[in-house]
């Protein structure tokens, strides 16, 4: 490889400039800068192995002269830091996450190397999979290669959630001593921005984090409907500095709605848990929705306000996308509003992950678009003016007609997609890798060629749970035993557990149905209902079974 060679040229066209790149029209400067991103993903995997081969080596000659291994670790790390010109922190972590690309997940660092991922992406990985055994970070990335085609369009923020979701899913027990440990590391911390500002950065529980930046995006709204002319973002900096500092009155107290999805596997069998998704925020553990959910109920007594809502949603079991109905309104009305932004979580544009500002109609309303969740996209307040830029997005449906994905086009032709939030992304890859070895193996017989037929043990997923009728321990509930006591209704049994008591209303919403490509002759449901959970029911049930014992006695 001669580099020297390939330097001297980029040196030259970058610092003195060509007049080959002058006379470039806007379609030729299009295909010069996938070319130079595609170099310098390549370039990326390279850096790791580099760095991989650096350590190793360093380690070895301190080894030799006796040296101890902590000493050869920060050796090598010094050595890293000075050949990247980046702080020893930093070549550190990138140092330890290329380890783990480099011995444990070779399909990342694949796709980084055919630039089907960017540096930050595959690195962000690397990070979220630091604390998983080296088996657990194989598994993960077999599953992320298998979606690979479906998260090129992902920004870095959901390759860490997809990573994340993937590893609890594997792995519920690790993924709840893993949050019990993060939170002792709550902090905050206050750096020096450019043109005297500031940055302040707080460290806290997922839900709390939630809940702050939903009371400051309300209280911004509020303001700018009674005509502030700040930005909204900046009336979310001033009222955060304002409540802090005392300086005002601070926010006024709001009800709002927090969006969580979360298994009934994790509220009710935990050790086959999966993870749980926070509304705008992304992928958490579902020990966190569990201990927020406990806290709930037992301060019912003080906060009388307090609900929870249980939504019961439904997934497609080819992408693992959540399913609902459409509106007829141009608006989205609140229901469907709602769904979108559990849905979509972040901005559904190309390599973005703002938060969601509005819901957009991918095909214009105007020019018949429905209002419907196959038709909407939630947006942050710069791509939902994406025709401005001559972008324009178009829903891809599959063969039965279920949108799949959405394809976003610039002016000058360059394309990318992005779906939905994968809220079963191990249980997906195990469908399309068992479909696509299926399909591998026909293929081969009918050309009679033995060889080109995958044995089935090198094609193997991760282990995950058995269904609920194969699985020791579980219970199979019906709809008339979690709903509470009524008139004439069954009592639940006093082994079940408080939070299935405290389930206290059941509406039907509508009921969905549809036939899955795979097997025609068989339907889907795709229902939606309702469960609101009171939080003041346990306490009031458990102080009237206090008062009759007293009576008793």
């Amino acid at each position: 490889m001669d580099l020297p060679a390939v330097l001297s040229a980029l040196v030259h066209a970058g610092g003195d400039g060509s007049q080959s790149i002058e006379r470039l029209s806007a379609q030729a400067t299009l295909s010069l800068l996938a070319g130079l991103r595609e170099v310098s993903t390549a370039i990326a995997a390279v850096q790791a192995r580099a760095l991989v081969r650096l350590e190793g080596a360093v380690k070895d000659e301190c080894l030799a002269q006796e040296m101890a291994p902590r000493m050869a670790v920060k050796t090598a790390r010094a050595e890293a830091a000075f050949a990247l010109h980046a702080a020893p922190a930093v070549a550190g972590q990138t140092m330890s996450s290329s380890r783990r690309l480099v011995q444990s997940m070779p399909g990342m660092l694949r796709a980084l190397a055919h630039g089907r991922l960017s540096p930050e992406a595959a690195h962000r990985v690397g990070r979220v999979v630091g604390p998983a055994s080296p088996e657990l970070r194989s598994q993960v990335d077999q599953v992320l290669t298998e979606h690979l085609p479906y998260l090129e369009g992902c920004g870095v923020q959901q390759w860490g959630d997809e990573a994340e979701k993937v590893m609890h899913a594997l792995d519920p027990e690790g993924a709840a001593a893993r949050h019990t440990h993060a939170v002792q590391s709550r902090n905050v911390s206050v750096r020096r921005a450019e043109n005297g500002m500031s940055v302040v950065t707080a460290r806290l529980t997922a839900l709390d984090g939630a809940r702050i930046r939903k009371s400051l995006a309300l209280e911004a709204e509020r303001a700018r409907a009674h005509g502030d002319r700040r930005g909204h973002q900046q009336i979310m900096a001033d009222m955060f500095a304002d409540t802090l500092l005392g300086r005002s009155e601070g926010m006024e107290p709001a009800t709002m709605e927090i969006g969580v999805i979360i298994t009934d596997r994790s509220l009710f069998v935990p050790g086959h848990a999966d993870p749980a998704v926070v509304e705008g925020l992304g992928t958490v553990p579902y020990e966190h929705i569990r201990d927020e959910m406990r806290r709930a109920m037992a301060s019912a007594g003080d906060d009388p306000e307090l609900r929870l809502a249980l939504r019961n949603l439904y997934t497609d079991p080819e992408d693992g996308q959540l399913v609902a109905a459409e509106a007829r309104s141009r608006a989205f009305p609140p229901a469907l509003a709602r769904f979108l932004r559990w849905s979509h979580i972040t901005c559904r544009a190309p390599y973005c992950d703002a938060p969601i500002r509005q819901n957009d109609h991918i095909t214009p309303y105007a020019a018949g678009g429905a209002t419907s969740v196959d038709n909407g996209n939630g947006l942050c307040g710069i791509d939902t003016q994406k025709e401005e830029e001559g972008v324009r997005a178009e829903v891809i449906h599959d063969d039965t007609g279920h949108r799949r994905t959405v394809e976003w086009t610039t002016r000058y032709g360059q394309k990318a997609r992005r779906s939905g939030i994968n809220f079963d992304p191990v249980g997906t890859a195990r469908r399309r890798r068992h479909r696509r070895l299926s399909a591998t193996e026909r293929a081969a017989s009918v050309l009679g060629d033995p060889e080109q037929v995958a044995p089935r043990e090198s094609a193997a997923m991760p282990p995950v749970a058995d269904p609920p009728e194969q699985q020791k321990g579980w219970v199979t509930y019906t709809l008339g035993e979690l709903e509470p006591t009524r008139e004439g209704g069954p009592t639940p049994p006093d082994s079940h557990a408080i939070i299935h008591r405290a389930i206290c209303r059941l509406i039907p919403t509508g009921i969905l149905t549809r036939r899955p490509p795979d097997h025609p002759g068989k339907r889907l449901l795709c229902a939606h209902s309702d469960y609101v959970f009171d939080a003041t029911l346990p306490s009031t049930r458990r102080e009237a079974r206090d008062e009759a014992r007293e009576e008793g006695e």
